[in-house]
């Protein structure tokens, strides 16, 4: 399986073997020139299709035309919630998803695709009612998207929510017992938090502000060195410097972070947030660890481990990429786990 993954910054690129295993095959990242993709939308079809082709070719894929790709979709454009609706028979369930979502999303219905699950465990819903875990995304990220697709002549075997893919790359069998647990991904143009709480996903939002607007606040040397997922390892000096610069950029990050925090867990008492796990490449950022560890004191903070369910501790394997690289394909590696009914 081909995990594709394409921000407003960059291509990231995951080719895992079909086995049971679930070997790496291929990692690749490649950056994307700016004004071809921005906010999740793709604004120029033809330079994205040569891009996405050029990256394919560079990153030595084995059997692609044979591979099937699952491409993500990116959190600033979608909406993924946990509902509660009255209990009811299943084909009255589109209807009623489609009814509670315009509550809640800005845009009008026609500008979106839905789809929804029931939730069958975990947090249990009052009498009568059902909870439904509801994805919607805009049709003017997906349609170009498909078209650059088809134009690329892969197979498409699924178009996913980021949120969905960092979930299943980082949460582990041990993790998903967990209740209260919160990941943070920063990314390059937008941080997304996702909350998997009893058992399922229940919320996710996206703030637009990541690295390259936490690079604004350093020089141009020091910026470059954070660049890409094979950035430079810093020395203690210029790490220190670094966090200094970024500090307040951080602050005003994480304070947005809580704030959602605080919103999930005045909900109810069976809402509280007990876990973060950290991961995209701004995870990686000096001085961030200890300005999470301040806001949120009472919570255990943690980086997230993206080869949590390729290998598992048993196996006892070294991952065929260090931690500091594999945080930046936690979106790709969870679209190559997938598992796909063909």
């Amino acid at each position: 399986m081909i995990g594709l993954d394409v921000s407003d910054q960059s291509v990231k690129i995951v080719q895992l073997t079909n086995d049971a295993l679930r070997q790496l095959v291929a990692s690749c990242w490649q950056a994307m020139p700016a004004g071809l993709v921005e906010h999740g939308v793709i604004q120029q079809e033809a330079a994205v299709t040569k891009v996405l082709t050029e990256a394919f070719r560079l990153c030595q894929l084995g059997r692609v035309r044979a591979d099937a790709v699952v491409a993500s979709i990116p959190e600033t454009q979608s909406f993924l919630r946990v509902i509660e609706l009255p209990a009811m028979a299943v084909e009255e369930m589109d209807e009623a998803v489609r009814w509670e979502v315009a509550q809640h999303i800005p845009f009008g219905l026609d500008n979106v695709y839905i789809d929804w699950q029931a939730i069958g465990q975990g947090h249990t819903a009052a009498t009568g009612r059902q909870e439904v875990l509801v994805g919607a995304a805009q049709r003017k990220v997906i349609d170009p998207l498909v078209r650059v697709l088809t134009a690329l002549k892969v197979d498409v075997a699924a178009l996913e929510l980021e949120s969905q893919a960092i979930t299943r790359a980082l949460v582990s069998a041990e993790l998903r017992s967990h209740q209260g647990l919160v990941i943070v991904d920063l990314g390059g143009s937008a941080t997304n938090v996702v909350i998997h709480d009893h058992g399922t996903m229940r919320f996710s939002a996206s703030l637009q502000r990541g690295t390259s607007q936490l690079s604004r606040l350093l020089s141009a040397e020091d910026a470059q060195r954070l660049r890409g997922p094979r950035s430079e390892v810093l020395s203690a000096e210029v790490a220190q410097r670094v966090a200094e610069r970024m500090r307040s950029g951080q602050e005003e990050l994480v304070m947005e972070i809580h704030g959602i925090v605080e919103f999930y867990n005045g909900i109810d008492a069976q809402h509280r947030v007990r876990e973060i796990l950290l991961t995209g490449g701004g995870s990686n950022l000096p001085g961030l660890d200890r300005i999470f560890l301040r806001f949120f004191d009472n919570v255990h903070v943690q980086r997230g481990d993206p080869w949590a369910n390729i290998i598992p501790v048993a196996r006892e394997k070294k991952p065929p990429l260090p931690l500091r690289e594999s945080v930046h394909f936690a979106t790709s590696l969870g679209l190559a786990l997938r598992s796909v009914d063909r």
